[in-house]
């Protein structure tokens, strides 16, 4: 769970596990710490039988099992189940409890497009790039997309690049990034974008956009400075040995092997920049 975790209650050998997530609960307070943790992953769904059953016949919290189902078939508010869970518990205080509670009133009042943005940015920053890729691209495909600001809009894609940049590769990442600065305009997005590009060596491509977006010299020069340290620590690092062995592909003629090592380590060193470039859209 990421927290040690005092258990007053029955912690069970045969956990519960939250499928969106892929965590394991194996206590009350822990389901307690899960639930103060992800407010933004939270939904009525979660609280499904199989839970509550695991709630009654793995935790012997049969009182609390019972006040699940009654406000489950009786199609009761979310709020409600998680009060019910909360206060099962004494992992929270009072005014933790109160908070909690007072953050998912916010979500409720939230338009659903905001909250599935919020649920993407929960998943891209805890480096779940793929759920965090496929949520973002429901928000778009969806019909309150039509609602998007432009900035928004672009917003949206940045964070898509930096999650495309660690499932689909630097070249679909450098893609977004451009579609992205066309419509939110921001240097953050600009910077990222031309940094991706050197990354990939692409040269004249980086050239090319310098002109078209009329980067002032400084920018220019920060950014080359920039990826001259990347490559300094790529060097000082167990990266050297990955350059190396890419050299070794590269005169065996081993195309595959070195195309994806490339691909591979270009993606490590966008981690390096990865942190403050997000959005909260």
């Amino acid at each position: 769970m990421g927290k040690l975790i005092l258990c007053s209650g029955n912690r069970t050998d045969r956990p519960y596990v939250i499928t969106s997530t892929g965590t394991r609960i194996y206590s009350i307070e822990e389901l307690c710490y899960y639930i103060g943790e992800n407010i933004y992953l939270l939904d009525k769904e979660m609280f499904s039988d199989s839970l509550i059953d695991w709630i009654d016949m793995e935790l012997g919290l049969g009182d609390t099992a019972e006040k699940l189902r009654r406000v489950y078939r009786g199609k009761s508010d979310l709020k409600t189940m998680v009060t019910i869970v909360l206060c099962s518990a004494d992992y929270f205080t009072e005014k933790e409890i109160k908070d909690i509670l007072y953050n998912i009133d916010k979500m409720d009042m939230m338009k659903p497009i905001k909250r599935k943005c919020l649920k993407a940015m929960y998943f891209l920053k805890k480096n779940q790039y793929t759920e965090a890729m496929a949520e973002y691209e429901r928000v778009l495909s969806s019909k309150d997309a039509v609602s998007i600001t432009p900035e928004d809009y672009g917003d949206i894609l940045h964070n898509m690049a930096v999650a495309s940049a660690f499932t689909s590769g630097l070249k679909e990442a450098i893609e977004l990034f451009r579609q992205s600065y066309e419509r939110n305009q921001r240097e953050e997005t600009l910077r990222q974008y031309l940094l991706a590009i050197l990354i990939s060596g692409n040269m004249e491509l980086y050239e090319e956009k310098v002109r078209e977006y009329q980067v002032n010299t400084n920018l220019y020069q920060e950014l080359i400075e920039q990826l001259d340290r990347l490559r300094i620590d790529a060097n000082d690092s167990a990266q050297m040995k990955v350059i190396q062995q890419l050299k070794l592909y590269k005169m065996q003629g081993r195309q595959t092997e070195y195309i994806q090592q490339s691909e591979a380590l270009l993606n490590r060193w966008i981690s390096q920049y990865r942190r403050g470039i997000r959005h909260e859209y």
